[in-house]
């Protein structure tokens, strides 16, 4: 059950949660740049690529903070659920197979429309990631916790209570998610992120259970970059 806000809470809420995704866009917007002219370097590499994932975890701990201090409550305010070894089992089975069916699909249609390219930063980033594999598992942790934590942890309940519909909370969260991913300069990148976050919103909605959804986050990241890596390696045995 929701909980049901004074006024003054509910002001404190979205305050924090637009203070948030200032924090959140303006790391993802100039965060890079940044990083590249205080190493003094031109190009992303494992130096930058590194820092900038350290960078990710301020908001966590932001929010974290604001939370305690200035809505006097905790970071989670839904009860987290229990769940037995069984059900998490079930719930990484049911929750990975609807991002494979639903991802197919979009993919599917971008692709009938000529949208599916791509991404040159993300490519950067398998170079980086073949030659330093431990960042590939700091990228994921980064992504399962920090975004887990702010956008369904933080995020999502608030808006709950703020908009009192469930759905409008569920969209919204998701839309901004996806939108969080823009810097990647493709539509599958930002549609993509918005179907998982959507998926992920709705289960913690439902179940109430973060630990599952980081844990889902954390292998789907690293899953996905290493099947990249491997249809990488695919492409130049074919050209061979």
């Amino acid at each position: 059950m929701e909980l049901i806000l004074p006024a003054p809470k509910k002001w404190t809420q979205l305050f924090g949660i637009l203070l948030l995704l200032v924090f959140l866009f303006s790391l993802t917007i100039f965060a890079g740049n940044a990083l590249l002219s205080f190493y003094k370097v031109k190009e992303l590499n494992a130096t930058v690529f590194f820092s900038s994932r350290i960078l990710f975890w301020l908001p966590l701990l932001f929010i974290f903070i604001y939370a305690r201090k200035a809505e006097g409550q905790k970071l989670l305010i839904w009860e987290e659920k229990k769940l037995l070894f069984w059900e998490y089992l079930v719930s990484a089975i049911a929750i990975f197979f609807a991002l494979f069916i639903g991802l197919l699909i979009i993919i599917a249609v971008l692709l009938q429309f000529g949208l599916e390219r791509e991404s040159s930063k993300f490519l950067k980033m398998l170079v980086i990631f073949r030659e330093n594999p431990l960042l590939i598992f700091l990228t994921a942790a980064t992504a399962g916790i920090v975004e887990e934590l702010t956008f369904r942890g933080y995020m999502l309940p608030r808006m709950v209570n703020l908009f009192k519909s469930p759905a409008l909370g569920i969209i919204f969260s998701s839309l901004l998610f996806g939108l969080l991913h823009f810097s990647y300069g493709t539509v599958i990148q930002v549609v993509g992120p918005f179907f998982i976050g959507f998926i992920f919103a709705l289960y913690y909605y439902k179940f109430r259970n973060i630990k599952i959804l980081i844990i889902c986050h954390f292998l789907w990241d690293v899953m996905a970059i290493y099947l990249q890596l491997l249809a990488q390696d695919i492409k130049t045995l074919e050209k061979l």
